[in-house]
């Protein structure tokens, strides 16, 4: 299985600048992990393992999952 594209979200909260950085580690434990970065360094990192998406196989699911995701670590970081 073959990753599909990341995604990648520049935000200011409380005045500082993180970044959103959601990947799909295909090649590395088949999971999809979202990075949050503040100054270079990862500050919190969130799982979702390929047993949890339904039909994984399928790049397309797989792509709205890691959106899924991606949209959940943002609006999360927003609420905190």
């Amino acid at each position: 299985m073959k990753s599909v594209a990341g995604e990648n979200t520049d935000l200011i909260l409380k005045g500082e600048k993180v970044h959103v950085q959601t990947e799909d580690w295909a090649d590395n434990g088949y999971i999809l992990v979202s990075r949050v970065f503040k100054h270079g360094s990862v500050i919190k990192t969130f799982k979702l393992p390929y047993d949890k998406i339904n039909q994984v196989q399928i790049d397309e699911y797989r792509k709205t999952a890691l959106q899924k995701l991606h949209q959940f670590v943002i609006e999360k970081l927003y609420a905190e």
